[in-house]
């Protein structure tokens, strides 16, 4: 009797019927749970060309860096904070890990990844994290009085690093939930001069702001979604949007159109840096400073208009444009001598390159319509024959300083043949 044999095939009928119950229990997302993430990691074939642009440098918020040991160092600064929080309200700690316990479900779903940490060390986790942030806030509103004795503010450096953490896409709170809390512990104050969670979240990133943006009617998920908020324009002026089309298959450089006869100008009107306007062969564009800063916040808006606005990737959009423009430094070099880039990169070269990597591995289903219009009516104007020639003449002999040279110094010999010619001609036709 094949003994071995039978338990092989009890063995495989098991595992068959293991397989069919997990098929059976498995579940796909309900969409209104899905709809409610806000948080998400970055991809890794995004994340791998620049980690440090979504890693936060010394302190972690929430749960997708937290415990990495590079950033304990900055867990007992945050508990300190969470004492001078607890002291400074009133509140008690069970009243907060209450609160905390109702809101767990809504908290877990703000994270588009199932968060292995158990209630406790998780509502901790949220509750340090989060006290750490509204005192900051709070003392950063009266820096005055903090300036000479806050650790923060005394290494200025540190500081620096910190509000630089607390925008990328990994290392986010719910607003919701750090908004409640402070509701939580400002429930007794009377006077109506206390502001709002809001209003401190606005003067702490208030360098971030250069639109000026008002508080009023702003609504956000968190710090990265704020970030994204004061780069668009308002509401009512952002464009429709429509399916990408071939018009982007293939569209020109800056310097290429600049040799067509397109004249790039800053628009030193417009605070928000997406408002483009193409008139005539006049391309208008108001002001980008780049700089490192620029580049991490730019990657962790893209990053999070990709995973949460994927059909109103606004910022995106304004990106593939830049990326047409700019192949290399000769055109990073036309938009700085026109205003409308300012740098304090290293070089041309380093703009370009960083430009160009900021749209790798991304999916773009539809575009600002406004965008499409403008690129397809460069492509139109590089394309008429006269422009095209244009461009061409420019490129084959005035693109560079060796060719200006040789192209004066051709055209000089050859009006100096022709005169010679001439002078030898006319004596023979006066002779006869």
């Amino acid at each position: 009797m094949d003994t071995q044999g039978s338990i092989s095939n009890e063995n495989k009928t098991d595992q068959l019927e293991d397989f069919a119950l997990l098929i059976e229990m498995a579940e796909l997302p309900q969409d209104s749970s899905v709809k409610d993430h806000c948080i998400y990691r970055v991809p890794q074939k995004v994340r791998h060309i620049k980690e440090a642009a979504y890693t936060p440098r010394v302190v972690s918020i929430g749960p997708f860096h937290h415990g990495e040991e590079r950033l304990i160092l900055m867990e007992k600064l945050k508990l300190g904070y969470l004492k001078s929080f607890l002291q400074g309200t009133g509140l008690t700690l069970d009243k907060c890990m209450s609160k905390l316990k109702e809101w767990e479900p809504m908290i877990r779903n703000c994270y588009a990844e199932s968060i292995q940490l158990d209630s406790d060390p998780f509502l901790k986790m949220i509750l340090i994290d989060a006290a750490f942030i509204i005192e900051l806030f709070l003392r950063y509103y009266d820096v005055g009085n903090w300036i000479q004795s806050d650790p923060l503010f005394l290494k200025p450096w540190l500081a620096e690093d910190v509000a630089h953490d607390l925008i990328l896409l990994e290392n986010q709170l719910p607003f919701c939930v750090l908004n409640g809390l402070f509701k939580l512990a400002t429930a007794d104050i009377i006077t109506g001069d206390f502001p709002s969670f809001l209003n401190l979240t606005f003067t702490y990133f208030a360098d971030l702001n250069s639109q000026k943006i008002q508080p009023d009617s702003v609504s956000v998920k968190h710090f990265t979604d704020l970030l994204r908020v004061f780069y668009l324009p308002p509401v009512e002026r952002l464009p429709k949007r429509s399916d990408v089309n071939n018009i982007l298959d293939h569209l020109y450089s800056a310097n290429e159109l600049v040799e067509a006869g397109v004249k790039f100008k800053v628009d030193k009107t417009k605070k928000c840096f997406l408002e483009l306007q193409y008139n005539n062969g006049v391309l208008t564009m108001p002001r980008l400073d780049v700089s490192d800063r620029t580049e991490f916040h730019l990657r962790n808006i893209v990053a999070f208009e990709q995973a949460q606005f994927p059909h109103e990737t606004y910022i995106t959009d304004y990106l593939k444009v830049l990326d047409f423009l700019i192949d290399d430094e000769r055109d990073v070099n036309v938009l700085i001598h026109r205003g409308i880039i300012t740098t304090l990169l290293g070089d041309s070269n380093e703009v370009a390159t960083m430009i160009n990597c900021l749209c790798s591995n991304l999916i773009q289903p539809n575009m600002n319509l406004e965008y499409l219009t403008i690129c397809r009516q460069l492509k139109e104007f590089y394309e008429k024959p006269v422009n095209k020639w244009k461009a061409g003449m420019i490129h084959d002999y005035f693109d560079t300083p060796v060719k200006i040279a040789t192209s004066i110094a051709a055209m000089v010999l050859l009006i100096l043949t022709a005169i010679q010619t001439v002078c030898t001609v006319i004596p023979l036709v006066n002779s006869n």
